[in-house]
């Protein structure tokens, strides 16, 4: 297929232009190439490593949820240069989806995270720019410290379980999203799961009475560009691979 093609359906599929982002996130096609697109490289981050990757893989294109443009209006030298220069030559298509991604109800990232955990009853939660882009549900009552373990196993990364006691209701939102347990703590859920967040969260999780696990910001974020690459397997015929290069954070 045509990458212009691919990228209007992907377009589509994720709601690109009514979802709020940052404006540096540059939601959708952020580089071109020329020619058919037999594969697609998916990863969670564009960097220099993945691009590799899939050059070396013989990718046409690449879905990732990081793009190369988070720095903003940047002059095209030094690795920036690098990146786009080396993208160029390979002839590699970039797209990249990141609050679409997260927020998509059948193949986003929260979506992927709850279905591990065996969320049931799940809706919208945790605002952001006037949107709900996480969820919210319920599991099996069980210790705080089991669905930790839980998560370990689902994810192959550690877990870090602040709080104690068992859990029932759970919010989450993947990625970098911290700032969002007072969220949860004033919505009197039992625990609140995202990728990362700051050492002040600790103590608000905890005098919030809401249990806090970090899971990783990578590993809480490559359920969706999966589940993407399998759309489009489906949808197109295209073959696609996961290029996974966990940063362990």
């Amino acid at each position: 297929m045509d990458i212009i093609q691919i990228a209007h359906y992907l377009d589509q599929l994720l709601d690109i232009e009514n979802i709020k982002d940052s404006s540096r996130a540059v939601n959708g096609l952020q580089v071109q190439n020329t020619g058919t697109v037999r594969k697609v490289g998916l990863a969670v981050d564009a960097c220099q490593a993945t691009l590799g990757m899939a050059v070396e893989r013989d990718c046409q294109m690449m879905f990732v949820h990081h793009g190369i443009f988070w720095g903003g209006l940047q002059p095209v030298r030094g690795l920036h240069y690098d990146k786009l220069s080396a993208m160029i030559k390979a002839n590699l298509g970039l797209y990249s989806a990141h609050l679409p991604l997260d927020m998509h109800p059948v193949l986003g990232n929260n979506r992927a995270l709850a279905d591990k955990i065996g969320l049931e009853h799940a809706e919208t939660f945790g605002e952001y720019e006037g949107q709900l882009i996480g969820l919210k549900g319920k599991v099996k009552r069980q210790p705080a410290e089991q669905l930790g373990k839980l998560l370990e196993e689902k994810l192959g990364a550690p877990v870090k379980v602040i709080g104690g006691g068992d859990v029932e209701t759970v919010g989450l939102v993947t990625g970098g999203a911290g700032d969002i347990v007072g969220q949860a703590v004033q919505a009197g859920l039992d625990c609140y799961i995202t990728g990362e967040g700051a050492n002040h969260q600790y103590h608000e999780a905890i005098e919030g009475g809401c249990v806090l696990m970090f899971a990783g910001h990578y590993a809480t974020e490559t359920g969706g560009v999966q589940a993407v690459g399998q759309h489009i397997e489906q949808q197109f015929g295209l073959e696609t691979e996961f290029l996974d290069y966990p940063t362990g954070l």
